[in-house]
């Protein structure tokens, strides 16, 4: 059967069905079926012609007895050979560079709110703004407003609990900090 001659034909019923304007729902039906059949008689036109078309060109094999067996002893030549050597020790000299956590850890923020979960704003709440998370959400959007690191570290210090340990790595004070650094990045 030829698939090719059976879509073309239910794709001519179907425009004739469309050309009709369907005012019923059987209308739509017969055109929505001869759309199918249409579609059906084209994905076998494309299978039968995938199927028909010529075979792919035999696989070439190597000849072996023309290359060197395993006992035989390949010379390379000296250029290759220093080429190769240059490349080892470029390998071997090459600096690792940033780690993927150090790099994500230095982009930029373009908000420091977005930036925290509910357990840092619940943190940084307790050692900034008395554990008032709210007022931990103000503070952050007007330190989003400042134009620079420094105009937000004054303010910064204006705003929190007096005798906070800025320093201390281990601390939330010190991450919010980090998290404000990358704002200004």
């Amino acid at each position: 059967m030829n698939f090719h001659t059976k879509a073309l034909s239910h794709i001519d019923a179907a425009k004739e069905a469309l050309a009709r304007n369907p005012a019923n729902a059987d209308a739509w039906k017969h055109l929505r079926n001869e759309l199918h059949c249409a579609l059906e008689a084209v994905t076998l036109a494309q299978h039968e012609i995938v199927e028909t078309a010529p075979p792919d060109p035999p696989e070439m094999k190597p000849d072996f007895e023309s290359h060197p067996t395993v006992g035989t002893a390949v010379e390379i030549p000296s250029e290759i050979q220093q080429h190769r050597e240059t490349e080892i020790e470029t390998e071997r000299e090459a600096d690792p560079g940033k780690s993927l956590a150090e790099a994500l850890s230095d982009q930029r923020i373009a908000s420091i709110q977005n930036t925290l979960s509910i357990n840092d704003r619940v943190r940084f709440a307790g050692d900034l703004s008395d554990g008032d998370v709210k007022a931990l959400l103000i503070l952050c959007g007007e330190l989003e407003q400042m134009t620079s690191f420094a105009l937000a570290m004054e303010h910064l210090n204006k705003q929190v609990t007096p005798g906070i340990d800025w320093e201390d790595e281990e601390g939330a004070p010190f991450e919010f900090l980090q998290r404000l650094r990358r704002l200004f990045a």
